[in-house]
């Protein structure tokens, strides 16, 4: 039986290991959502504060009551208000948009304009909305006839809070960090203290509740197959085996030469079809739909032998300007193309690949320490963790200012002075790095690294 709403406070009484487990099944089952053990803190945390919202002080009635009574949806999106992290901005990953904007949307207007003028994207998992409002700032920019095209941006999350803050299309400045200035000056009115998104940009988004792990996917003909498909951190919160099955279909709602756009934090260890085809750009990796898998070639092998430059090619025959097909580039952006490919293949599972290709690179740039960092990556994969310690070690004395290398060390180290003293470093980097993304932090906040230091410092603690 819920218990009063009297109080929003809930029994801080330890969960037994065993129901926690049992809510953990029950979550993937229900919602997708996967806690590995390093995460079942955030569980137990989201789950008293949803026990609070449903009416119960004991935590543990609540669970009991969630397994037994079969809740229905709107139980379970209410739920997941407590168990998923909705925390973006406006074009986040400017690499991403700005290969968007120059590259995959303008070979696909070009092929239809003047015939079928009709685009459609969906951004899965979208959250508060700045995703896909950042997708429709984008094709206003790019269709000076936009009324002349047939635009669909479907946007869906099943968080029902978030639909809602993203339907009203208000935002604080917290939504803007990192964002362009000429997009506030350009596509939102002032109200008051937030923003507002206007109203052209704002029609032609489309909002729905969805459940990308039960729920049935967009319908899949040919005449509404999705040309681009968003679904960047979110596959990270799924087992292996249900992010897999969400990529395929996901790949099923996609057009012939669509474009499937995660995040490399999404893919670790992941398969993809077959007709889902890698085609790495500067600092980014898409998947592209296939006509016929049977005709599909393999993915690209990115090299750091020596490329002829742009200028010798043949006079009058400039380099082909599509997606997959990669003009030859040079600079810094070139340099980490193989850091790129090795985390694309480390995530496909050919890891002796990667590692091959990474020490290559590192052959080439000693003393850049994301190339050590991502070698202990794919070492600790492989099951070498001595190996990966040095590599990270490597890492921070080529930069003690590393975060992540430290937070890792700290991991990987037998618990001890020398473990505790890079899990200090870790958490001092991160807290002066303040609220956001830190590199190479796998899409975590330093918020929730911060927490797993805490975590991992208390178990140390108690030894």
């Amino acid at each position: 039986m819920m218990g009063s709403r009297t109080s929003r406070d809930t029994d801080m009484t330890a969960v037994s290991a065993s129901l926690l487990a049992r809510l953990n099944g029950f979550i993937e089952t229900r919602m997708g959502l996967h806690f590995p053990p390093a995460r079942l803190s955030d569980l137990e945390r989201g789950i008293r504060a949803a026990a609070a919202e449903f009416g119960f002080r004991d935590v543990e009635s609540c669970i009991e009551w969630l397994l037994a009574s079969a809740p229905p949806p709107d139980r379970i999106k209410t739920l997941s208000h407590y168990l998923t992290v909705g925390d973006t901005w406006f074009f986040r990953d400017k690499r991403l948009f700005e290969i968007l904007e120059t590259r995959v949307l303008p070979e696909i207007i070009d092929s239809r304009r003047g015939r079928e003028q009709n685009l459609r994207i969906w951004s899965a998992g979208c959250a508060t909305g700045e995703e896909p409002y950042s997708l429709a700032i984008v094709l206003a920019r790019l269709l000076p006839d936009l009324r002349d095209w047939k635009t669909t941006i479907l946007a869906t999350d099943i968080n029902p809070v978030s639909l809602a803050k993203a339907a009203a299309g208000v935002y604080r400045e917290w939504s803007f960090r990192d964002t362009p200035r000429w997009v506030k000056q350009g596509y939102f009115q002032r109200r008051e203290r937030n923003l507002a998104i206007i109203p052209a940009i704002k029609r032609m988004v489309t909002f729905s509740c969805l459940n990308l792990a039960s729920d049935p996917y967009p319908a899949v003909s040919a005449a509404d197959a999705m040309d681009i498909i968003f679904c960047r951190n979110l596959l990270m919160y799924f087992s292996r085996e249900r992010a897999q099955k969400v990529i395929r279909r996901l790949a099923g709602c996609l057009a012939d030469g669509g474009w499937l756009v995660v995040s490399p934090v999404d893919i670790p260890g992941a398969e993809f079809p077959s007709h889902l085809r890698a085609v790495p750009f500067p600092d980014v990796i898409l998947f592209r739909k296939e006509t016929d898998a049977r005709d599909a070639p393999p993915p690209p092998r990115l090299s750091l032998a020596k490329r002829e430059p742009a200028a010798s090619a043949p006079s009058g025959k400039a380099p082909d300007p599509r997606p997959d097909s990669i003009p030859p580039v040079s600079g810094p952006v070139a340099r980490d193309l193989p850091g790129n490919q090795a985390r694309l293949l480390a995530d496909r599972g050919r890891l002796a690949e990667a590692l091959a290709l990474c020490e290559e690179a590192i052959g080439y740039e000693k003393l850049n320490p994301a190339l050590h960092y991502l070698q202990a990556t794919i070492l600790q994969e492989m099951g070498r963790s001595d190996a990966a310690v040095d590599a990270l070690q490597r890492a921070v004395y080529i930069d003690q200012d590393f975060a992540m290398a430290h937070f890792a060390l700290g991991h990987l180290l037998p618990r001890g002075t020398e473990a505790e003293k890079h899990l200090g470093k870790a958490r001092s980097l991160l807290e002066a790095y303040g609220p956001g993304l830190p590199p190479e932090g796998d899409g975590m906040s330093t918020g929730r690294l911060i927490e797993l230091i805490s975590a991992m410092q208390g178990i140390e603690g108690r030894r």
